[in-house]
């Protein structure tokens, strides 16, 4: 029997948002809010959170990201590798970030690599 994969483990090695997304910084408060316009869901998200997730566009790594969060918030390479691991993982978990593939137009899962 195999092992059992986290959630860590079956995020893409360069996560993307999903489509749809739409986002406003609210004046006076330290969060961004976003809406999943099929869903009408919505999220409140710190500004690191919010600049990692506007980072998952398919073309960055996590470690990619984690380089990112280590050269704009200035903690340590393994404390932002921690924390993108952390913040992807809430994501995938909260339906912000594709997890195994990307839908193309047709339905089909786009294999991300």
């Amino acid at each position: 029997m195999g092992a059992l994969m986290t959630s860590c483990e079956v995020i893409m090695l360069k996560p993307v948002r999903i489509e749809g997304l739409v986002s406003e910084e609210l004046e006076g408060l330290d969060e961004i809010i976003y809406v999943d316009a099929e869903s009408g869901v919505s999220f409140s998200l710190n500004p690191t959170a919010a600049a990692i997730l506007d980072l998952c566009n398919g073309q960055r790594s996590r470690d990619d990201l984690a380089a990112v969060l280590h050269d704009t918030v200035h903690v340590g390479m393994q404390q932002a590798k921690a924390d993108v691991e952390a913040i992807l993982a809430e994501f995938a978990e909260n339906g912000l970030i594709y997890v195994d593939g990307i839908p193309d137009k047709q339905g089909s899962l786009l294999q991300n690599s």
